[in-house]
């Protein structure tokens, strides 16, 4: 009977969505981030926390994302010092303890090698836990290295330039090897060579953390063509809430009195017009918790806008902003409460797991392949 019942969930779409950047082992490429994700959460809990602690298991269990993708991290500021055995070694310790991390917890969490064990993790209550990788340097040289990682990579480009014959190869590597591709931090002219490469191989790419350019033109924001293309692939958009990418450059005459700069209201601006591009579509959330940034100031108290709401008390969220990740959740439920559409975020795993089915599907034929 029990078998019974879990085949008919792993049938059913999978609820909630999906967190595409997320640094669980951050403390292991940059120190600043303390002893790891069971160690006693940083005090005083604050938004302004881009080189302090801002994850832990407490708050992770909280609820929230149902699969969190946890990118290992090539540390663009050390490349320089490290071989490739040594950046080799860096990325394998934290994939290794994010796996153990999962394992330690296994009544609230599970890592998941294969779009199935997601979902049977899902299914059972827990959040999914998937690895990644951002940034490639030194890592990736050829098929065989796609080969070994097999897992999520984010391809990598030399600003103001398209992609070499060799950044070519590394992305037709990654999809041989089945391996979702994020273009963020792509240059345009390389996001423009990598998405044709995509769509003949028929696989969909990622941008894990991004903002609207109509709202603000900026490094991590894509134009509504762009944004268009990617989820015309099949792809998937994970809107982020980094406080330095999100005041409205310019600033519209049309906001209204009250707009809280680096709030949430400056969030759904990006948020709001992002999901009219989709038009339906799915669209995710990229946290880039751990990831050097600040996050959403609070629209209330010491640090907000105002004294407190009118017409109701004031929550958590409201006082603290994105202080950890146990106020996501908040964070969307203050989104949908001021009108902005959240269905295409509830969406975003089930269609996560489609994309990545997809990829695994598209992988080379030649015996090599994982």
């Amino acid at each position: 009977m029990l078998l019974a019942a879990l085949s008919g969930a792993l049938a059913q779409p999978l609820p909630g969505y999906v967190d595409l950047h997320i640094h669980l082992a951050a403390h292991l490429a940059v120190p600043v981030y303390g002893d790891g994700l069971d160690a006693p959460p940083a005090r005083p809990r604050s938004w302004r926390h881009a080189l302090r602690p801002q994850l832990a298991t407490a708050e992770l269990a909280a609820p929230g994302p149902s699969i969190l993708v946890s990118l290992a991290y090539a540390h663009p500021f050390t490349t320089a010092f490290e071989t490739r055995r040594s950046m080799r070694a860096r990325i394998s310790r934290q994939l290794d303890y994010v796996e153990a991390w999962a394992a330690d917890h296994a009544d609230r969490f599970g890592w998941a090698r294969t779009p199935e064990e997601a979902r049977a993790i899902v299914a059972s209550g827990r959040t999914a836990v998937v690895h990644g990788i951002e940034g490639a340097t030194k890592i990736l040289s050829g098929p065989a290295d796609a080969r070994h990682w097999g897992c999520w990579d984010e391809a990598w480009a030399p600003a103001r330039h398209g992609l070499t014959a060799f950044g070519e190869a590394r992305v037709v590597d990654l999809v041989d090897a089945g391996i979702v591709v994020d273009l963020a931090h792509m240059a345009d002219a390389a996001f423009a060579d990598a998405v044709p490469l995509l769509r003949d191989r028929g696989v969909a790419p990622v941008y894990t953390h991004v903002v609207a350019a109509a709202v603000r033109r900026d490094a991590v924001a894509l134009d509504d063509a762009d944004l268009d293309m990617v989820m015309d692939l099949g792809g998937l958009v994970g809107v982020t809430a980094n406080h330095s990418h999100l005041r409205p450059r310019p600033v519209p005459d049309t906001l209204a009195a009250e707009h809280c700069a680096g709030s949430v209201d400056d969030f759904r601006l990006h948020w709001d017009h992002i999901v009219g591009v989709a038009g339906g579509r799915p669209v995710a959330w990229g946290s880039d918790f751990q990831g050097g940034v600040d996050h959403l100031r609070p629209a209330y108290g010491e640090d907000g806008c105002s004294a407190a709401p009118a017409g109701r008390p004031a929550d958590r969220f409201d006082l603290h902003g994105l202080a950890d990740a146990s106020l996501v959740d908040p964070l969307f439920a203050h989104v949908g409460a001021a009108g902005s559409d959240r269905r295409p975020l509830d969406a975003s795993a089930e269609h996560f797991l489609g994309m990545w089915e997809r990829a695994r599907a598209a992988r080379a034929t030649d015996g090599l392949s994982p």
